[in-house]
């Protein structure tokens, strides 16, 4: 623009000159001069003025480009949230919608059914159902149990090792009139199941007259199941294998602060191949356990929540490691 303003100057100055030129006679020489500024003004527009224009034009494309970029940008990102909000909203819905994983409490297998049941993340593996051919539930150390709204377990006994909140669940218990040992000495006799008591010590080998820790065996259906609790003995005392029998399914805790059991001291290894059950299914352990375990006793066979046996399908040999995952959802 200054140069087109500088043109028009030189125009003006070149007339204003042309009519002075008239009046001095001078006119021939300065209109000449003039004219030669004037071209070369006109190269210098030709040439640069062009190379300004395209760059001015540059420019507003550029600025059309950066002005589309900045509305695609905007696009997308209006695009992200609009799929993050859609991945929010299918994550809640999934999640109201989860199918609700629950224990069985009918049962068809023509086999008796050990699951798990518990809801406490922390303890998965101390509480069981124990249902007989017939159908018949009895439930072994409640801890955090669904509420019968939830499902209704109905069983025809409760019981519990010990005290310790991890084995027992009052309210759950309260809400069933049925059968119940409750961290005491007793047997229950109900349709389908034998089941009585053997006195034992939480922690160390003193065995008190009020036993700090029942061990329970279950027989049903041809079958003999003992469930050691929070057992903590150095080892099982004569009088309590005589008590305890032949065992094919045995329940046992391995690592334990509270009995003072620990992988070192091999105490639940040690009463465990005194009690030498056909199947060992681990109660109390940590992540540290199962190799020491495949290691003492072989692979370790796993159950997503159920077991189902009969007296028929129990292994030849003993020891043999089962272990019944907790996958249920309430």
């Amino acid at each position: 623009m200054k140069r087109y303003i500088v043109v028009i100057m030189l125009i003006v100055a070149c007339v204003l000159q042309g009519c002075s030129q008239k009046d001095n006679g001078n006119d021939a020489s300065k209109v000449k001069e003039t004219e030669n500024k004037i071209d070369d003004a006109n190269e210098s527009i030709t040439d640069e003025p062009e190379e300004n224009i395209t760059s001015i034009e540059k420019t507003d494309e550029e600025k059309t480009d950066d002005d589309t970029n900045v509305d695609t940008k905007a696009e997308d990102k209006e695009e992200i949230e609009i799929e993050t909000e859609v991945e929010v909203k299918l994550s809640k819905e999934e999640t109201s919608n989860l199918e609700l994983w629950l224990p069985m409490v009918t049962n068809s297998s023509s086999k008796v059914r050990i699951q798990t049941v518990s809801a406490n993340s922390a303890y998965k593996y101390n509480t069981y159902i124990i249902s007989s051919i017939n159908g018949e539930n009895v439930v072994v150390d409640p801890t955090v149990m669904p509420s019968t709204d939830v499902v209704d377990i109905n069983p025809a006994a409760i019981l519990s090792t010990h005290s310790h909140p991890d084995h027992m669940d009052n309210i759950f218990t309260d809400k069933y009139e049925c059968q119940k040992l409750i961290s005491k000495m007793g047997e229950i006799d109900t349709t389908d199941f034998h089941i009585y008591s053997i006195a034992s010590a939480h922690d160390g080998d003193n065995i008190a007259e009020v036993p700090n820790n029942v061990l329970f065996v279950f027989e049903v259906d041809g079958l003999r199941i003992a469930h050691m609790g929070d057992i903590g003995q150095s080892v099982i005392t004569e009088e309590q294998l005589t008590q305890l029998g032949e065992i094919d399914i045995a329940f046992m805790q391995f690592e334990n602060s509270y009995s003072n059991m620990t992988l070192q001291n091999e105490k639940g290894f040690t009463m465990i191949e005194q009690l030498n059950p056909k199947i060992i299914i681990p109660t109390h352990y940590t992540a540290n356990t199962i190799p020491v375990l495949e290691d003492r006793y072989g692979e370790i066979i796993y159950f997503e929540n159920i077991l189902e046996i009969s007296k028929e399908d129990l292994p030849s040999t003993t020891m043999n490691m089962y272990l019944i995952e907790n996958n249920h959802k309430y």
